[in-house]
């Protein structure tokens, strides 16, 4: 027989030690225990958000039942448009927003199906600061246009381009196949996700890069013995193995030093193994991008060769057709992909590396990358989200920032902290 009273004990652990709540109810039903649950549940939710320090909730605020954003974008960012979404947020009809009305201006912007991502009240103040120019506590229309003008349009109607990084035959089944690496990754594994992305994303541009590498090239294994090694080289060429670093006397042209990885001899120039992968999709109209052409440099990234002596003409075409958001997918992760996305954020570009479209080398490489793109600004994402994110639905306050920093810069309002 269940007793007629009950007591419910809830613990919660914190620095100082531990708290206990009882809660006495009368009569045990189904109900009451329900009410309790629920109240402990908020306990212990409001503990929880205070040991968090100043960081928001996680649970996401309630949808929003108007997107101010939505008619910039259908009426191209018209200046009545700005005047508007300004006002909307300005609760107080005063001219300018307080702290809460650009809290709420944050909110909105960053968001996933009108759902606020959570913002930290310290980025919240550190937006807020950085967008105040004239330091009185309040922003004003001509700071926000300054400030955000220019980030709005790209988080609301970016203009998006995939690189395709090196999906070739030699790194799937050639003689640099991927699962003879120490990873021992299948690149073959990204040819269907790439295709399904090429296939049901709208993207703007597309690129694909190539290693075309001449059969002298520095980078090959087999070609050691054509340079001399330079005496600070941690190895010889004589005694040097496959994946080994080894460094070379360069040319007078290019560079005294040169650091190079010895990879078995692949992607040379108009053979099968440079091929792109048979099953790969093309799309019309898209960007090729050749690299690694210079046989005394090696070129890993779809940018600059490995010394950033020469660029490639990726840039250039993106900036004619007036990217502002980047995604990378390929091969291999740890190699051409990290180094594409890096340069990628050091164009400015908003970048995003699609991870479950890459396959790479090393795993301790690739978490080494990982966390030097992290740093840069990069982001990681998962395939399926890409949509939302191309047709600006998705708007994530990471892919902000640097854009932000950047317009900042432009216009002569960026204070380092």
């Amino acid at each position: 027989m269940r007793p007629s009273l009950f007591i419910l004990t809830r613990r919660l652990f914190i620095p100082s030690g531990i708290l206990t709540f009882s809660t006495v109810g009368g009569s045990y039903s189904n109900i009451n225990e329900q009410k309790h649950h629920s109240i402990l549940k908020s306990i212990s939710r409001s503990f929880s958000d205070l040991l968090m320090g100043n960081k928001e909730s996680s649970a996401s605020p309630p949808p929003f039942s108007y997107d101010p954003f939505d008619s910039l974008r259908k009426n191209n960012f018209s200046n009545e448009e700005f005047e508007r979404c300004f006002k909307y947020f300005d609760s107080h009809n005063q001219g300018c927003w307080s702290r809460e009305d650009f809290r709420r201006f944050l909110n909105a912007l960053f968001s996933n199906k009108k759902r606020s991502y959570c913002i930290l009240n310290d980025l919240v103040e550190q937006y807020f600061r950085e967008t105040d120019f004239n330091q009185d506590e309040k922003i004003d229309y001509d700071e926000f246009i300054q400030a955000w003008k220019k980030t709005i349009k790209c988080a609301v109607k970016p203009v998006s381009a995939l690189v395709v990084v090196d999906v070739q035959n030699d790194f799937i089944s050639g003689s640099l196949a991927l699962h003879s690496c120490p990873a021992e990754h299948r690149g073959e594994e990204v040819v269907p996700i790439i295709n399904r992305v090429l296939l049901n994303v709208n993207f703007d541009v597309v690129a694909y890069t190539y290693d075309w590498h001449p059969l002298n090239h520095i980078s090959f294994y087999e070609n050691r013995h054509l340079r001399k090694t330079a005496p600070e080289s941690p190895v010889s060429a004589e005694q040097a193995n496959v994946l080994d670093t080894v460094i070379f006397i360069g040319s007078l042209d290019l560079a005294k030093r040169i650091e190079q990885v010895l990879w078995p001899a692949h992607c040379i120039q108009k053979t099968p193994g440079a091929d792109l992968h048979r099953d790969l999709v093309r799309v019309d109209n898209a960007i090729h991008v050749y690299k690694g052409t210079n046989p005394e440099i090696d070129s890993y990234s779809a940018f600059w060769d490995n010394m950033k002596l020469s660029k490639t003409s990726l840039d250039a075409e993106l900036r004619e057709r007036f990217v502002t958001d980047v995604y990378v997918v390929g091969l291999a992760t740890d190699v051409c992909v990290a180094s594409t996305a890096m340069h990628a954020v050091e164009h400015n570009y908003r970048t995003a590396l699609i991870e479950d479209a890459c396959r790479g080398v090393n795993e301790k490489e690739i978490e080494v990358k990982r966390a030097q793109l992290n740093e840069t600004g990069c982001i990681f994402v998962d395939s399926n989200v890409v949509p939302g994110m191309i047709s600006g639905e998705d708007r994530r306050p990471e892919m902000a920032r640097g854009m932000f920093i950047e317009n900042l810069k432009e216009i002569g309002r960026y204070k380092s902290q």
